[in-house]
């Protein structure tokens, strides 16, 4: 979120938008890869994958993300 946070000071909300919804998924990703690798023990357990949990991951990231979007586009337009 941070890395999204710096798109928006720097790029204005339009670069915002991309690295939030694209960005900045990979990078929490690569995080917790580099970070704590070997913590994907309850999804093993549960039958889920790796693949299909960014791949979950990073559909309900688009779809919170889009949403947030949104919120914000109202409010500035009444703003």
């Amino acid at each position: 979120m941070s890395i999204s946070g710096l798109a928006w000071v720097f790029g204005g909300f339009e670069t915002f938008k991309y690295v939030l919804i694209i960005f900045g998924f990979f990078i929490s990703i690569l995080i917790k890869e580099v970070n704590a690798k070997n913590e994907y023990l309850f999804y093993y357990n549960n039958g889920i994958s790796k693949m299909q949990l960014f791949v979950y991951g990073f559909l309900m990231n688009f779809v919170f993300s889009l949403a947030l979007i949104l919120v914000i586009n109202v409010v500035l337009k009444f703003v």
